[in-house]
């Protein structure tokens, strides 16, 4: 760590105009991004694909979420609530859960990782238990309350054979 502050000293000396112009460049892009605040609610709607495996038929499903998002600067923090219904491995199941989501603003691009635990059951089979979920996405922002994307997700009722992968698009509408 010494040597660094070494190095900075060493180049500041010798030329403290370009160091000065970028340590302000980059302090009012900081700024401008501390400015400009993208904390607050949305809703995202996805529908979902999800392709068929052995004697399982293709699948799908939709799964509606509310969030909070709080903007940390360089990354954004979401809290929200999710209900999905799926058709998948030839049984209807409903999951419910909170989520919690990290996204990494990129420009418009938005890459983020999702995941949820929550209840989930399976109406044809009466069978109920523990649901999780893992997401990877990213939302490309049209403009400040309206976004798409895409995302994969891997779902799971403990207990049975309800696991599965989906792929999907995603909206989301900034309230």
């Amino acid at each position: 760590m010494n040597n660094l502050g070494t190095s900075f000293a060493a180049l500041f000396r010798r030329a403290p105009g370009p160091v000065l112009v970028l340590a302000a460049l980059l302090l009012s892009a900081r700024v401008a991004a501390a400015e400009e605040n993208h904390s607050g609610w949305s809703i995202n709607f996805t529908p979902v694909l999800i392709l068929p495996s052995g004697d399982n038929r293709f699948g799908g499903g939709v799964d509606p979420e509310v969030k909070y998002t709080i903007d940390l600067g360089e990354a954004r923090l979401s809290a929200g609530g999710r209900v999905g219904a799926y058709y998948a491995k030839n049984l209807f199941g409903v999951t419910v859960m909170p989520t919690l989501r990290l996204t990494v603003p990129l420009g418009r691009v938005e890459p983020y990782a999702a995941i949820g635990l929550g209840y989930g059951w399976l109406t044809d089979a009466a069978h109920y238990g523990l649901a999780t979920m893992g997401r990877l996405g990213f939302v490309y922002h049209f403009s400040e309350r309206f976004a798409v994307g895409l995302e994969g997700t891997l779902q799971r009722l403990d207990g049975s054979r309800y696991r599965f992968p989906s792929f999907g698009s995603m909206m989301s509408f900034h309230l």
